[in-house]
């Protein structure tokens, strides 16, 4: 076996590969390039090879290409994993591929990070600009407010939601120099919304199984179950509700020190996408009064009466997202004569 690490850059890749015996094979600087994976590739011969590198934004075309070859096996690490490397003294490129090498030939690497392909994939992409374009928009937004605060005008917190936001914003007393940045923030506003409308449009069209066992959760909609599939893809890979939850970063913090443990915070490690999605859906579940919600609204109540509203909803969000590893686990939809006995702890 060869043992690669890879350390990515938008200018080269730095790679450092060895063998069982610690022999350098090669190390150096290759072009960032599918040519340049290749050449590297047959350069070291016709025998196994363990490439490791970390997640980043060239993952998806580096794994896909890697992939493609023979006797050639990908470990993609999340960089939360291996902090060590980054805080280590004399940091170098050629220090991070060398010691993804030996990591690797140890077998200490950490857990891979899960490359979705697929639906999953084009569903986490569609969401991904989404969100992007979602960001800009509501940039935009802040900026019309702090331009008008500095003219002193205030508007109130729901302004933009009302339909005619527009017209009552034309009624605003300003001068030509303001006028004209008001209207050019509206004409991107306008345009960003017509381009995330577009990518809703997209992502509402993709359909499956898996999505429809979500969406028979209350609270979990069109768009809400589409980001946990994009999230989860494979729910065989968690090992249980709690592997899932801090997944979906929505576990807390553990301090543990002999016979005293204490839990902190929750932890924000995971996907950050989930986590908002599933506080959005307990806010949603507990306004409803349908009977499928009952279980639901009991389990948010007892927490309520604890523990404050705040840590009631996170966990009704975890319990969401524990609920959707079940559906999809089992492949049947949710029924709320089976939560009906749940605890607020489960």
């Amino acid at each position: 076996m060869i043992y690669i690490g890879m350390d990515i850059s938008s200018k080269s890749f730095t790679v450092h590969a060895i063998n069982e015996r610690k022999e350098v094979l090669f190390k150096g600087d290759i072009e960032p390039t599918r040519s340049g994976l290749r050449e590297m590739i047959n350069r070291l011969k016709d025998q196994p090879k363990l490439i490791v590198f970390e997640a980043g934004n060239q993952l998806k075309w580096i794994a896909i290409t890697l992939k493609k070859m023979r006797d050639v096996e990908v470990h993609v690490v999340h960089p939360n994993e291996i902090k060590w490397i980054n805080q280590s003294s004399g940091k170098t490129d050629k220090i991070d591929a060398r010691k993804l090498a030996y990591l690797a030939r140890g077998d200490m690497l950490p857990r891979k990070v899960h490359i979705v392909e697929g639906k999953a994939r084009e569903l986490r992409e569609l969401i991904s600009a989404r969100d992007r374009l979602q960001s800009k928009r509501v940039a935009l937004i802040n900026a019309i407010r702090g331009h008008l605060k500095q003219e002193g005008y205030r508007l109130p917190g729901k302004f933009f939601q009302n339909k005619k936001w527009r017209e009552e914003l034309g009624k605003i007393r300003a001068g030509e120099t303001l006028k004209l940045i008001l209207k050019s923030y509206m004409t991107g506003i306008d345009s960003l919304k017509q381009a995330e409308e577009g990518l809703t449009a997209r992502i509402l069209e993709i359909k499956g199984k898996d999505i429809g066992l979500l969406e028979s959760i209350p609270g979990i909609g069109g768009l809400s179950s589409r980001v946990l599939v994009s999230a989860i893809d494979d729910v065989s890979r968690f090992e249980n509700k709690k592997a899932i939850g801090k997944y979906g970063a929505l576990t807390p913090r553990i301090y543990q020190s002999g016979d005293v443990t204490h839990l902190g915070r929750i932890n924000r490690d995971g996907r950050h996408e989930v986590r908002r999605v599933l506080l959005q859906c307990a806010h949603t579940v507990t306004r409803m009064k349908t009977y499928a919600v009952k279980p639901l609204k009991l389990f948010y109540e007892k927490i309520l009466k604890r523990r404050g509203k705040k840590i009631a909803v996170v966990a009704l969000a975890r319990k969401l997202l524990t609920i959707a590893y079940g559906v999809l686990k089992t492949g049947t939809a949710y029924d709320p004569e089976v939560l009906g006995g749940a605890s607020p702890t489960s």
